[in-house]
């Protein structure tokens, strides 16, 4: 190729591939102070659509969890099967066979991509997240022990009855004001005049005041009866 036909090449305006590659920073851990807090929320399914909307959610995110599942039956089986690879490099070995948790995301990235209706009902948010739940609870006990040396069984395909929630976080814990698989719908406010501490000071009614709080303090709690949801007046839009 000439000189010419090299400066065309490189000064053409096709953007170059781009790769997101190895993390710099250290990987982020759950610390030992680290305070969580999980509140259940009323959610009003009386509409048909919405109703539909998250019974089809449901179905598709379970259909991922069951491929993934069963993805990782058979390659914890040839895991053990491999006995002269395992005892060579097991590491190796298992990321060749995709035992770990980029290579369970990759799994379910694939189930997404290759399906005709999982793009209309899920994101690849939750398909992750999904994909780090089979790992943690299924694939990383079964081939690693506790700290009493015992290993949980071979990872078992659930049932459809026992599905009954989705992994995932409402926030990054990297990016700032950053919401990833899962959107909280309505205001602060009404969260904190709903669900306020029992012992929280009655002159805190704002968020803003809540936020001043110190850290020990506790802002929101979960009652033992969910009380039902009030519909909303006029026409409601349903949420993207």
């Amino acid at each position: 190729m000439s000189a010419g036909l090299l400066e065309v090449a490189a000064s053409s305006d096709v953007p170059a591939r781009r790769f997101r590659g190895r993390n710099k920073k250290e990987r982020w851990t759950r610390g030992e102070d680290t305070e969580l807090a999980v509140i259940r929320l009323p959610l009003d399914v009386h509409d048909p659509g919405t109703r539909h909307r998250v019974e089809q959610l449901y179905s598709a995110m379970w259909s991922v969890k069951r491929a993934l599942q069963r993805d990782a039956r058979k390659a914890v089986d040839a895991y053990w099967a491999g006995d002269v690879r395992r005892e060579t490099d097991g590491k190796a070995w298992r990321l060749e066979l995709g035992l770990s948790r980029e290579g369970m995301e990759r799994r379910a990235y694939r189930h997404m991509e290759n399906s005709k209706h999982l793009g209309h009902h899920v994101t690849k948010a939750l398909v992750m997240h999904q994909a780090d739940e089979v790992f943690e609870t299924s694939v990383s006990r079964h081939l690693f022990p506790d700290a009493s040396g015992r290993r949980h069984g071979r990872p078992m395909t659930g049932r459809w009855w026992d599905y009954t929630r989705i992994p995932g976080r409402a926030r990054s814990h990297t990016t700032a004001r950053k919401w990833e698989t899962f959107r909280l719908h309505g205001t602060l406010a009404g969260h904190l005049a709903a669900y306020r501490h029992r012992s929280l000071d009655r002159a805190v009614t704002t968020p803003e005041q809540a936020a001043m709080l110190p850290p020990d303090v506790r802002v929101l709690e979960q009652p033992h009866r969910l009380p039902t949801p009030v519909r909303p007046s006029g026409r409601s839009q349903r949420a993207t």
